[in-house]
């Protein structure tokens, strides 16, 4: 591939910051804050990569009535006052019940 049609600016930027230096991930997300291309790419791979270490484990029970779903297993997210934030059923989630209109 050809760089010639390229500024400088922009294969300055897709260059790995210290080559042949290994970076913790929270050096690359800094660097990625910083909008440096190439440590973007590499936490994306990293979130891809590990994004199964953050799933849930389904120990909860869907609490919503009107889910079809209704008292299987869910990962339940809470907020930070305790409030729920997200119902997660594995493969799909969804917010928790609004109450009602009478």
């Amino acid at each position: 591939m050809s760089t010639k049609n390229v500024t400088a600016a922009a294969r300055k930027a897709v260059r790995h910051p210290q080559r042949g230096r290994r970076y913790t991930i929270e050096e690359l997300m800094e660097l990625a804050d910083g909008g440096d291309a190439w440590a973007i790419g590499k936490v994306d791979d990293w979130e891809q990569h590990f994004a199964r270490d953050d799933a849930g484990d389904l120990a909860d029970i869907c609490p919503d009535e009107d889910c079809e779903h209704f008292g299987e297993a869910v990962t339940v997210l809470y907020a930070e006052d305790g409030s729920v934030l997200e119902v997660d059923h594995g493969i799909w989630a969804h917010y928790p019940a609004v109450a009602k209109a009478s």
